[in-house]
Formats: structure tokens, sequence, C-alpha cells
């Protein structure tokens, strides 16, 4: 392996402007990539110009509101970016980490029908453990949560666990299984108590479709048997459906810890499905780029403890 560089061409740049041209790289915008970086606008336009004077090259090209890289920034960014996270884990591994001290930005995707429960209790954890620490929340998407990881654009991401798409650069950490129970409105229907299968297939279904559509996986399991629900509205949000079940005489299947806390908060009945839905693991997922990073650790340690509580706590 090659253990010589030259100072010389090294003494052109500083870590920061590399720094810069990641997060531009990454982001394709100077605006988001100064959010990324705690900067101004003008700071990373001046380290670009100084990027653009030592490779002679544009290196970025805007074309709409996208800053599109040149083919000497995608050849520079191919050596670059494992370099960068080489220094980073280097970094990281020889500074021992203290919560109590630390001033770490911790990235952490959620989906929205737990966001709203664990969040609060992490923010608690975090005052009491790492009161200099911060945190950065971003919805977990299920469809991109993997890109969001191999782009190190956050430290972990609880889901269930992807069906496809997981490789050997991704760790999951298997949480618990879930399983969906269904929700309604009490008066909203005229009655209370579990539902037949006739009842539950002929009631109007609120329904959380993240692309829009009116069926998901669900409805396949349905088709298998030879059945169809009723599906009316389509949300993208899960905290939307329990106001709709107030307002309409509808009902809605939800992972089972986000549907007892709903059914609490908003006063609405909670049963088993009338037919057996397949139960899905919840998990957290990194990058193994992270998996020797003593703060990423301690909060991995610090999410699952909170995750398992709450997940006890709204059980029956």
């Amino acid at each position: 392996m090659k253990d010589t560089f030259s100072e010389i061409e090294l003494r052109k740049l500083d870590l920061n402007l590399l720094l810069v041209f990641s997060a531009v790289m990454r982001e394709r915008s100077v605006s988001r990539a100064a959010d990324r970086l705690y900067l101004g606008a003008s700071a990373i336009s001046m380290a670009l110009g100084r990027l653009r004077d030592t490779f002679e090259d544009p290196l970025f090209v805007r074309v709409g509101s996208v800053m599109e890289p040149t083919a000497r920034a995608i050849a520079f960014w191919q050596e670059l970016a494992p370099a960068l996270q080489n220094i980073d884990q280097a970094v990281r591994v020889s500074k021992p980490f203290d919560p109590s001290t630390t001033e770490r930005i911790f990235r952490f995707g959620a989906p929205d029908d737990l966001e709203g429960l664990l969040v609060p209790r992490l923010i608690g954890r975090l005052q009491a453990e790492a009161p200099q620490a911060r945190l950065v929340v971003r919805h977990s998407d299920f469809r991109s949560l993997l890109r969001v990881l191999d782009d190190d654009e956050a430290d972990i991401m609880l889901s269930a666990t992807p069906e496809s798409g997981i490789e050997n650069r991704h760790r999951v950490d298997p949480i618990y299984r879930e399983r969906f129970k269904v929700l309604y409105d009490a008066g909203q229907l005229g009655f209370s108590g579990p539902l037949t299968r006739e009842r539950y297939l002929a009631t109007p279904h609120a329904l959380l479709s993240l692309d829009g559509a009116l069926e998901s996986g669900l409805d396949q399991k349905l088709a298998e048997s030879g059945h169809k629900r009723d599906v009316r509205v389509a949300v993208t949000h899960f905290p939307t459906i329990p106001h709709i079940l107030k307002s309409s005489a509808m009902l809605a299947n939800v992972p089972g810890t986000a549907a007892a806390w709903f059914a609490r908060q908003h006063a609405l009945e909670i049963h088993e499905p009338p037919i057996d839905f397949p139960s899905f693991e919840v998990a957290l997922l990194s990058h193994v780029r992270v998996t020797n990073d003593p703060a990423v650790d301690w909060f991995r340690d610090l999410i699952m403890e909170e995750v398992r509580s709450l997940a006890l706590a709204t059980k029956d």
C-alpha cells in the first residue's frame, strides 16, 4: 500500500476546503451545503473559488437550481470520499467519548408513527446525559433510508427492516416485532368491540401512503385470500389518521405501538384485525463506517433502550 504523499501538493488545500467540496457534492446546493456545515453561503462560495483555482476546473456548474459536478469533480470525489471517511474514523477512534462533555450533533431518522412518541424521550435523555449535544431528526422513509445512510446524512435510522437493498455496508440491529392494530371511533361507526371480517372489509378505510397509492402490502395479503377492502383516503403522515377517524366513519390499520398511543390520546377503539396480517421487524439501521464510533455506539444503545421502553409502555 502506498504510504507516501506530496506535502507540496497538499499544502495547496486544507481540510476545511475538502469538507466544503464534500458538502456541495452531497447537497448539490451552496445554501444546503452552508446549512450542513453551519457556515454562511458566502463562505462556501469563497471556498469553491479557491478549489476551482487549485484544480483549474469549474468543479460545479449550475443547472437550474442544482450544482452539477464536472467530470473532474466526480473523479476527485471517488478518491476523496473514502479518504475523508478514514480520517473521520481515525479521529473518532483515537478520541475517548464522554457524553457529559460531547458537543456532537447526532443525526437520527424516525418514522412519523413513532417520531412524536420517541423524540421527547431522546431529548430528555440527552439533556440529562449529554447536555451539550445536539439532535437533528429527519423522517425515516423506507424508500430512501439506505441512500440516506450511504450518503452520510444520518448516523442511525429507525425503520421497519427493508425487504431488499440491504448490503454488507449496512448494519441492522433488530429491536422488536410489530403488528398492525385496527383503530376507529365508536361514535362515528355506531358500534364498539372487535370487528368481523365482513364489517372490516365493508367499512371505509384511511390509509398511510407515502407514494399516493390507494393500496399497500396489506391489500396484497387480502388479495391472496380473495378479499378487497374499501380504501377511501390516503395520507402521507400517520398522526393525521386519528383526526380523520374522529371526524369520519372510517377505520385504519396502524402499527401497534403508535396505535395504542393514538387510542389513548384520541379515545379511539383499538382491536386486533380480523385477518391475520404478518408482523414486521422494527430495527435500527446504520452504515458500517460508524460501527466503531463510540459516540454512535452510545447513541444507538440509548435509542434502543427508549424504543424498547416505549414499545413495552404501549402494550395492552
